[in-house]
Order: structure tokens, then C-alpha cells, then sequence
């Protein structure tokens, strides 16, 4: 049976969320920070949308240094994680039906086996559409998906069209497809070892594939040698994996801002089906439940308890509830903006026994 590969990257991904959830901005430089908090403009680029790149502003970037290469109509955002999660948490459940096995390698990014669903690449192609449709329709953002015979090839074909791109490179066409390949562009080989191949002048995939594995082994050590060749050649052999969740998580935002307890907890208590069905469905037990906290000038908090292991979401609920009157009697005067729930410490297969399981 033929392998068949997805990698779907989701385009500029938190850049795009913010664009959806704050529609006066969008068409304009998007460039989101993740502030230290020693000066207004310390701290660095998490990630920025295409019209921000466009201006020469990329991930990693000092803020300071990104607001020089910004013009007057880019917007700066603080980085919120917890949002950006609970979207890509929604989009992984969306997604998990199309395909065989899904493995979430980031919070934008999943390989996922079409294997024996699809059969063909046209069936895969296929398949790479209604998921492009699905995360278009549900979550209003586009992604780009490479399909390939393995991760590799799937991971580097997504890479040609974005954004909103989809790519299919066949067992067949991977030798053409790698060819002309720079070898700074080849997935797993870093800046340092380019520079090092470079130096053997080595250029492009082609070069490595052809490059005496001797004089590899020397340069970069038996096992390295081996697998960078490997690469150069689209040979990738490695399984995907379903990720356990170690966490399940949800967050709402508030009608208005509140420090209101009960008008807080019913917001969360409306979240607690959701919980209760992934509990469910992954046949899970917790043992810590947290709540998190967002405020008025958008300052997030974490507080958390750790009870007995179980699968009852009224427990945890009870506990989420406790945890929101602690925080609320410590910010006194603090308005929240957005809350969220999260049981995490999980463990699969186990039920938690309840007295009717003893009579």
C-alpha cells in the first residue's frame, strides 16, 4: 500500500485570527509581539501576516526594529496564547475525521496519514479540498496543505504555494521535485549545517544526494551524515504519530466586561459540555483543573487545583468556580474580558469508579 501524506500549515496563523476577530484591520500590516514588559517596545515578533513581511518585518524580529521597518498603517498586538489555542483546538477537531491518524506537530501545524481513506493522490487531493473548506467555513481562515508519499515531502510541498496553497508531489515526481532543491530549503537541515555544506560546496539537494557519504561522515558524524543524504533524497520513513493531549482547554469571551462571579461562571459553565464530550470521546480521566483569566487590559492569570483523579466534569466545574471567586477576591476592582477553563494531568483508559460500580 502507498503512503499518502497532508502537512496542513495554517497561513500566518495568529496574524489571521487577530484579522478575524478585529475586522478594522484587516488589509493592513498585522505584527504580533510577544512583550517582555522592561519598556513599551521590548520584547520580540512572534509572527507577522504577508503584508507585514512585505515591509521586511519576520518572526523573532526586536519589536524595536520592527516598528522602524513599519509604516503608519501596521498594527502591533500582544501575543494570546490561550485564544490562539482554543482555535487551533477546534480546527484539529474539525479535521481529525478526514484522515486515518492525525499528529498535531504545532499549534498551527498537522500531518495527517490519508492512507487508507484516500487510496490515490486524487482522492487525497480531494480530501485536502473539503479540509481547506471545513477550516474556510468554520473558522474563517485559509491554510496551505502539501501531499506527499511521507512527512517530509508533504511538509515541503505546502511550502510552494502560500498562502492558501495546495501541492501534490507523487513517489514519482519526488527526484524531480528535490532536484533543484537548495539545501537551506530542505526541512531539518538548520542554518549551520547549510553553511557547513556550503563550504563543500554543496548547493542544492542534488549535490548532497551525490556528495561522497564518506567525506559526510566527517564533516557531520556517521548517523547525521546518513540522514541529511536521506533527505537530499526524499527518502522519510518516519510514522505519523497521534499526539496524546496532555490538556483540554476552552475559552469564551464575555458579553461585556465583568467581575461579576455569577455572570462570569455561567459564562463558563457554558463551556462544560464541550469538556464533558472530548472527556468522552478520548476516554479521559484529569487530576488538575485551572481557569484562566483575562482582563480588561488584556494582563492574562493562571490559577489551578489538583483533585482526585476523575472523568466528572461537575467536579472540576465545582472546583473552576472555587478557583474564580479566589481570583475575583484577590483583583478587587479588576474586570474580566475573556475566561477560560482547563483540565489537564490526563490519563487515557481509565474510568474513574463511582458507587454504583460497587453495588
Amino acid at each position: 500500500m502507498q503512503r499518502i501524506i497532508l502537512h496542513m500549515d495554517l497561513d500566518s496563523f495568529y496574524a489571521s485570527i487577530e484579522e478575524k476577530r478585529k475586522p478594522e484591520i484587516a488589509g493592513k500590516p498585522v505584527v504580533i509581539c510577544v512583550f517582555s514588559g522592561r519598556t513599551a517596545d521590548s520584547g520580540a515578533v512572534a509572527t507577522a501576516n504577508y503584508k507585514a513581511r512585505e515591509l521586511g518585518i519576520k518572526s523573532g524580529m526586536p519589536i524595536m526594529l520592527a516598528r522602524k521597518r513599519a509604516n503608519s498603517e501596521t498594527v502591533f498586538l500582544a501575543y494570546d496564547i490561550e485564544f490562539y489555542r482554543e482555535v487551533s483546538d477546534r480546527i484539529m477537531d474539525l479535521i481529525e475525521t478526514e484522515c486515518d491518524i492525525l499528529e498535531q506537530a504545532s499549534i498551527d501545524e498537522a500531518y495527517m496519514d490519508v492512507s487508507l481513506k484516500a487510496g490515490s493522490f486524487e482522492n487525497a487531493a480531494r480530501i485536502a479540498e473539503r479540509i481547506k473548506e471545513i477550516i474556510r467555513e468554520q473558522e474563517g481562515l485559509t491554510c496551505s496543505i502539501g501531499i506527499g508519499p511521507n512527512k517530509l515531502i508533504a511538509k515541503m510541498a505546502g511550502k510552494m504555494k502560500k498562502p492558501d496553497g495546495l501541492t501534490i508531489v507523487r513517489e514519482r515526481e519526488v527526484a524531480a521535485f528535490m532536484e533543484k532543491m537548495p539545501i537551506e530549503k530542505i526541512h531539518g537541515i538548520g542554518k549551520k549545517t547549510a553553511e557547513l555544506l556550503n563550504d563543500l560546496d554543496i548547493k542544492t539537494a542534488d549535490d548532497l544526494a551525490k556528495s561522497s557519504l564518506l567525506i559526510l561522515e566527517q564533516r557531520l558524524g556517521k548517523n547525521k551524515a546518513r540522514l541529511m543524504q536521506d533527505k537530499a533524497r526524499g527518502i522519510d520513513d518516519s510514522p505519523v504519530e497521534q499526539r496524546v493531549a496532555q490538556q483540554i482547554s476552552r475559552m469564551k469571551t464575555l458579553a461585556e466586561d465583568s467581575d461579576d462571579i455569577e455572570t462570569i461562571y455561567s459564562t463558563m459553565r457554558a463551556m462544560s459540555p464541550d469538556i464533558r464530550k472530548k472527556i468522552q470521546k478520548k476516554q479521559a480521566t484529569f487530576r488538575t483543573v485551572s481557569i484562566i483569566t483575562i482582563d480588561s487590559k488584556l494582563e492574562t492569570q493562571t490559577r489551578s487545583e489538583t483533585i482526585s483523579q476523575t472523568d466528572d466534569v461537575e467536579l472540576a466545574m465545582a472546583a473552576a468556580r472555587s478557583l474564580l471567586s479566589k481570583w475575583l477576591d484577590e483583583n478587587k476592582g479588576r474586570k474580566l474580558r475573556r475566561v477560560g477553563i482547563r483540565v489537564s494531568n490526563l490519563e487515557y483508559g481509565r474510568k474513574q469508579k463511582s458507587l454504583g460500580d460497587f453495588l
